[in-house]
């Protein structure tokens, strides 16, 4: 929530002087500045890039500009002990609001501290403006340690970030959105199911990207960006304005055009004052805010973080993937190693690093650079036993949940009845049981007889000795040479292919 609906009133001179009824942005400003918004974005500046993580600010969730209190705190202190204390100042400064609410209209009555308070909501209006400070209020931890490691970790994505926009002719200062949504964390996960540096819903994210057993797209850093570009740029085509489009990637396009409806209106502004709706909340009345106050940042981070250096451009080549190969064999055709190749491509799902799946056919796989002419030639004798033409067979499990039966069940997955019903070894279809845990089969037309590849190929390098490479894999020198008709362990030259035994 940005501040009281009237208390944003673009009328408000005492906010902001050069405020007017009728504030417009320049045409060629995509995203403007709104007088009354700006108080606002330097309480948001302050948080991303003022206060440390030690910090906890108290305000009021009704008028986030007003700071009514700064708490410091330990680093040791246990979390609960935090809390605890957060709740304490909480409870003091709510009183002390109902106090200054009781006397408003006579602030000569109030004491010293009681007056400051008061004074700290100068043009503020609204005959209710304490009570509802003491109604919402709440406490914003500082989170400037966790902006400049952001700030450090987009320097690897940022450029070609820009590059994607650029494609689709969209404002390249969209590319800062993934500092507020994830702080440029490609394994962030939310309470509610949002993944990756963009933080997509698995409803949006089958909309614009894989989402599936084998890939999810959220989690990849380029494929997401790309499905970011598009949800933005549609978000924009039906609300006409960056700051209505901002808010929809927090709120829902829908949401958003549901709620200016409402009220009649045509901009941010206009919901954020006049908009009442319970899912309107704080999250979405200030994310416009938030994406201005880190925008400002990253274009000034030499002042807030002098002494930031920026990571690199992740470089890598990309190749495709022409059958369904097993993740390790891959890693171990391109010369590098299972956790460096999963860095690099970190959408595939647990199954397809654990081996339960293969890489998909078609599948653009990235490689550590100039690594793939030697990739692309130790392909291309990989043997028929080491790729398929389609996917691996995979089991997955279900929890029988109150209320379901196995038909509705075997639906959902795409099976038969009678395949899970065979596979479970259950001979009475209508008897299962609440926690039951149900192995479903491959879907129809799945393969069946492709065995798992246990073996795995590396490349031999310059200096490198048998031994060591079967401690890399975890394996024995024995076994390693008795896989590879080795007679002489000593025997090895760079660029021979050993296969490593499962």
């Amino acid at each position: 929530m940005i501040a009281s609906r009237r208390s944003l009133s673009l009328c408000s001179a005492a906010l902001m002087l050069s405020a007017v009824c009728s504030f417009t942005a320049r045409a060629d400003e995509a995203f403007p500045r709104y007088p009354a918004l700006e108080p606002v974005v330097a309480f948001w500046t302050d948080v991303f890039g003022r206060y440390s993580t030690q910090d906890s600010i108290v305000h009021a969730a009704e008028y986030p500009q007003v700071v009514l209190e700064v708490l410091h705190f330990p680093e040791d202190l246990p979390a609960t002990v935090r809390r605890d204390r957060e709740e304490a100042a909480k409870r003091k400064m709510k009183a002390a609001l109902l106090r200054v609410h009781q006397h408003r209209q006579v602030p000569a009555r109030l004491s010293g501290a009681d007056r400051a308070l008061f004074d700290r909501f100068q043009g503020i209006p609204g005959d209710d403006r304490f009570r509802k400070a003491a109604d919402t209020l709440r406490a914003q931890r500082g989170i400037k340690e966790r902006t400049g490691k952001a700030l450090e970790i987009a320097g690897q994505y940022l450029p070609t970030m820009e590059n994607t926009f650029r494609r689709y002719a969209l404002p390249l200062k969209l590319t800062r959105l993934p500092l507020l949504e994830s702080s440029f964390n490609v394994e962030a996960y939310s309470k509610v199911g949002a993944a990756g540096l963009w933080q997509f819903m698995p409803s949006s994210a089958r909309i614009y990207m894989r989402l599936d057993d084998v890939i999810d797209d959220r989690r990849d850093p380029w494929t997401s960006t790309d499905g970011a570009a598009r949800h933005l740029r549609d978000d924009y085509a039906m609300l006409g304005s960056w700051p209505l489009a901002l808010t929809a990637y927090n709120h829902g396009r829908n949401g958003v055009a549901r709620g200016l409806q409402a009220v009649k209106g045509v901009s941010l502004m206009d919901l954020i004052e006049r908009y009442e709706h319970p899912r309107f909340g704080f999250a979405s009345r200030n994310f416009y805010a938030e994406f201005l106050a880190v925008a400002d940042i990253e274009a000034e981070r030499a002042r807030f973080f002098p002494d930031l250096q920026p990571r690199a451009p992740l470089a890598f080549d990309e190749v495709e993937v022409s059958h369904f190969v097993p993740f390790a064999t891959l890693a171990g055709l391109g010369g590098t190693d299972t956790q460096t190749l999963r860095q690099l491509n970190p959408a595939y799902s647990e199954a397809v690093y654990r081996g339960q799946l293969w890489v998909p056919k078609g599948h653009r796989l990235r490689l550590p650079a100039g690594t793939s002419p030697q990739f692309q030639q130790q392909y291309a004798m990989l043997s028929s036993d080491q790729r398929a033409d389609r996917q691996r067979a995979y089991y997955r499990y279900h929890t029988v949940r109150k209320g379901e039966a196995l038909g509705p069940i075997a639906r959902r997955y795409g099976v038969t009845l009678s395949a899970v019903a065979r596979t479970n070894n259950i001979a009475d279809v209508s008897r299962i049981r609440i926690g039951q845990k149900l192995k479903i089969p491959p879907q129809a037309g799945a393969p069946s007889g492709l065995r798992k590849v246990s073996l795995r190929i590396h490349t031999v390098r310059s200096g490198q000795t048998l031994s060591a490479i079967a401690r890399r894999y975890g394996v024995t020198v024995s076994a390693l040479a008795r896989q590879n008709n080795l007679d002489d362990r000593h025997m090895i030259h760079p660029g021979q292919r050993l296969k490593i035994p499962g």
